[in-house]
């Protein structure tokens, strides 16, 4: 069964493909510190400039227990490649930045698709599944953030 997670968030400071940049922070403990929606524009441009007009692509990952990342992509009519999801890693997100992000850019819920990947970047194992899409849903739902669920 495919589960899909509607909703929205974005991704920045570009590092190389195959570095993780060093200032990101992975625990969400220090989210309390996130980056400003002004500090988030001046780094992370990009973000500020997807199109929703066929939705946004969220990935979310987990990179310890508990402790969340993720990265965005302007819709598509085709698949993305790994590479393209794991170069997301080198401009992750806090939830709490990913939030900010979306506020402001007033993108709807709807208009975004959530996929839960499994980077490289992370030794934390986890199963993409039913518990996991629930975990997921409790982090939104934790987050005042309303989430649209799909099940195919």
């Amino acid at each position: 069964m495919a589960v899909l997670l509607m909703m929205s968030f974005t991704a920045c400071s570009f590092v190389k493909a195959g570095e993780v940049n060093p200032s990101q922070n992975n625990s969400q403990e220090e989210e309390e510190g996130d980056r400003s929606i002004e500090e988030l524009k001046a780094e992370c441009p990009e973000y500020f400039e997807l199109s929703s007009f066929k939705g946004i692509e969220f990935y979310i990952w987990e990179m310890s227990e508990d402790s969340f990342r993720c990265g965005m992509m302007s819709g598509t009519n085709r698949n993305k490649t790994d590479e393209e999801i794991w170069d997301l890693a080198n401009r992750s997100l806090s939830i709490t930045e990913a939030k900010k992000i979306l506020e402001y850019q007033d993108i709807k819920y709807q208009d975004v698709i959530v996929m839960p990947v499994i980077q490289p970047v992370s030794s934390y194992q986890y199963e993409i599944n039913d518990e996991y899409w629930a975990k997921l849903k409790k982090v939104f739902d934790d987050n005042g953030m309303a989430v649209n669920i799909i099940l195919e």
